[in-house]
C-alpha cells in the first residue's frame, strides 16, 4: 500500500535545481496579510544545500533569506521585443510581417472555397471594402491597448 501512495504522489513530481547566481521566483508572504502568499521576484539564489538555497531579496525588510527549493520557481525572460507602454494617445497599429513565414494562409484558401459562389462574392466585397483591417499579409504588433480596471487593495 506504501508503494503505491508514493507511485502516486512522485507521477507528477519533477526534480529541481538551480546554480548560483540564477534568477527565481519566490513564494513570499502578502506583506499584512499572513494567510496569503505570492510569488515574488526575480531574485538571484545561491545554493547552501541539496534543496536549500540563499535568496537574495534587496527589497524585503530580511535582504538575504533560506529557502526550500518547493518555494522557487524558475524565472523567465520576457522577450524584450513585447514590452507593455500605457499611453493616453490614440494608437496606430502597423503589421509587421515575419521572415520565414508564409503570406498566404492555406486555411482561409480551404475554407473560403467550401462556400457558395454567392457567400463567396460577399466575402470579397467586405474584405475590399475594409482592406484597411483585413490583410493577405500576417502581421504582428508590438503595441497592444487595453484597459483593466483593478479594485483598490488587491
Amino acid at each position: 500500500m506504501n508503494k503505491a501512495l508514493c507511485v502516486w504522489h512522485n507521477r507528477c513530481a519533477c526534480q529541481r535545481h538551480f546554480e548560483s547566481g540564477d534568477k527565481v521566483l519566490v513564494l513570499l508572504l502578502i506583506p499584512g496579510h499572513p494567510l496569503q502568499a505570492k510569488f515574488h521576484g526575480p531574485f538571484v539564489v545561491e545554493q547552501l544545500g541539496p534543496v536549500d538555497y540563499v535568496v537574495a531579496t534587496p527589497d524585503r525588510r530580511k535582504t538575504k533569506r533560506v529557502c526550500h527549493v518547493n518555494l522557487l520557481k524558475k524565472y523567465h525572460e520576457r522577450n524584450p521585443r513585447f514590452v507593455t507602454c500605457i499611453t493616453t494617445e490614440p494608437v496606430s497599429v502597423l503589421p509587421e510581417t515575419v521572415p520565414g513565414e508564409s503570406t498566404t494562409d492555406s486555411r482561409f484558401d480551404d475554407t473560403f472555397s467550401a462556400l457558395s459562389p454567392e457567400k463567396q462574392a460577399e466575402l470579397k466585397d467586405l474584405l475590399a471594402e475594409f482592406v484597411d483591417v483585413f490583410s493577405d499579409t500576417r502581421g504582428k504588433t508590438n503595441l497592444g491597448v487595453h484597459h483593466i480596471e483593478l479594485i483598490p487593495g488587491t
